[in-house]
């Protein structure tokens, strides 16, 4: 969905907020504010909600800022690119943090590199995507079922949290365990919050 929203930037500006292309230098702006904002304060966030939360907040917010561009002013699209800008890197915090915290200290550095292809890829694919799409399509068609795509994955991923949550039993210590399939035993999850 970030490469659909990405694709339709021009969109907005020029049919939206009727503005020359140079303005879109300024949504930037401000999406990378909101973004060294989120930066701020996400590591105080992750101590306090689990990693999936946290995601799916920032999934969320995404959601909400891909949707609210399609109103035609320039301060609601001002708000929707900083919502944008705080909630697309907290899906990349929560996911290199997960494989920091949950990947064994040897292989942090192959999981890593392996979990990039799945974060970013799909943007590069949707990018495209969504030019062509921006060709046969309204912008603002675009962008709704964009947020709405990406809202419903907010919600998958919370769901997805609390099945987690209570496959998980009690275990020494205080802390949870979770059976995984993919590997023999079990592994420790996070200390309970």
């Amino acid at each position: 969905m970030a490469g659909l929203n990405g694709a339709s930037v021009y969109a907005v500006v020029d049919a939206g907020l009727q503005r020359p292309p140079a303005f879109a230098g300024v949504l930037y702006v401000v999406q990378g504010i909101g973004s060294v904002v989120i930066g701020l304060f996400a590591g105080a966030l992750l101590r306090r909600m689990p990693e999936r939360v946290f995601a799916a907040a920032g999934i969320m917010l995404f959601a909400m800022g891909v949707a609210l561009r399609v109103v035609p002013s320039v301060p609601v699209v001002l708000l929707a690119r900083a919502m944008i800008g705080a909630g697309l890197p907290c899906v990349l915090i929560a996911a290199m943090t997960a494989v920091q915290r949950e990947t064994p200290g040897q292989l942090v550095g192959r999981v890593a590199a392996t979990v990039n292809t799945p974060l970013f890829a799909p943007n590069a694919i949707a990018l495209a995507a969504g030019a062509v799409l921006l060709a046969l399509v309204d912008h603002c068609a675009l962008l709704l079922a964009a947020g709405t795509a990406a809202a419903i994955a907010a919600v998958g991923c919370l769901l997805g949290s609390r099945a987690r949550t209570q496959a998980a039993g009690p275990a020494p210590g205080g802390s949870a365990r979770v059976e995984d399939s993919d590997t023999e035993g079990t592994e420790t999850a996070h200390e309970s919050r």
